[in-house]
């Protein structure tokens, strides 16, 4: 555990020596403070306008108020959504490859494997630091979210919003974590460097634009402003008798977003902000468990990818 201590420690020091990391990072964080501030200003005009309101009836004599509006505090972290679909899967890329490739470059991973040190615990080592990374980036924004909710925003935050609140964040996490093993697993298994981070970026494109885009363009819903079905006035019934008659149709659009990560953790993110109508009257835990399936596309090829790194790692003996 020592020894996979301070390998961890030594690749969290070489990250934030990678000039690369650093820049997406800062972009990161800089766009999530914006996006963060911009939109708690928000909350807090929305608010001062119902108390303008209503203290301008209380100096008419009136005494029967309008209800508060249904604000949603939490939605200010949608944008952060967009941008961590784009520019953290790209950061995780960064680090993950970086993990494996500055070894091989340097000639230390052949080192490293002369000396008495189980791979796996280089491995662990390597994963750990980089993961914890990741789930530091996650905490940073998410320390700033609340602060500036609580402190800009004057929001005041139910116990079933914070708990929505940390679990988009855990989301996040896990979202980037996927692209991490994505990027160790690719250059592992490739033994041209470039190559590597050039198929790994490639799928990302893939992933995070190409396939949740051929989704929304084949989605009939989307083919006017609006929403089709809205549109037309139809009720969800009708929308469903309608969709049943293209039901290859949706089953072959629907394939291309469940192959993409990206779509997923904007799925299970949007409905536990707030942000995607019909569930804002679940408990968390409730829409966890309408989301399974998205849960699943995050998880499971994230370990699946994670199992694949480690027999590659343990069994090629060229992996240097």
């Amino acid at each position: 555990m020592n020894v996979t201590l301070k390998i961890a420690k030594k690749e969290i020091t070489d990250a934030f020596r990678n000039k690369l990391f650093l820049i997406i990072l800062g972009l990161l964080l800089f766009l999530a403070l914006v996006s963060i501030i911009l939109g708690t200003i928000q909350v807090r005009v929305d608010f001062n306008e119902y108390n303008k309101s209503v203290e301008f009836l209380k100096s008419l004599g009136k005494t029967d108020f309008p209800a508060m509006p249904s604000l949603n505090p939490i939605s200010v972290s949608k944008s952060f959504v967009n941008y961590l679909g784009m520019i953290g899967a790209l950061l995780a890329i960064v680090l993950g490859n970086n993990s494996i490739v500055k070894e091989k470059r340097s000639g230390t991973l052949k080192l490293l494997l002369s000396r008495p040190i189980f791979r796996d615990t280089l491995l662990n080592g390597k994963l750990l630091g980089n993961i914890g990374i990741l789930a530091a980036i996650s905490f940073i924004v998410g320390v700033i979210t609340f602060s500036a909710l609580l402190l800009i925003g004057s929001a005041t935050l139910s116990g079933s919003e914070i708990i929505r609140m940390l679990l988009f964040f855990t989301m996040s996490f896990l979202y980037m974590s996927f692209f991490l093993m994505l990027s160790v697993t690719l250059s592992l298994i490739t033994s041209n460097w470039n190559k590597a981070m050039l198929i790994t970026v490639i799928i990302w494109l893939c992933l995070a634009f190409v396939l949740p885009q051929i989704g929304d363009t084949m989605d009939m819903d989307n083919q006017l402003p609006g929403g089709f079905f809205v549109s037309m006035g139809m009720t969800r019934a009708q929308e469903q008798k309608v969709l049943e008659k293209f039901k290859f149709y949706e089953t072959l659009r629907n394939g291309f977003e469940e192959m993409s990560p990206t779509k997923h953790y904007e799925r299970v993110s949007f409905a536990l902000l707030g942000v995607k109508p019909g569930f804002e009257k679940n408990t968390p835990l409730e829409i966890l468990q309408l989301k399974w399936i998205d849960l699943v596309g995050l998880i499971v090829p994230s370990l699946l990818l994670g199992l694949t790194s480690y027999i590659v790692f343990l069994k090629r003996e060229d992996i240097y």
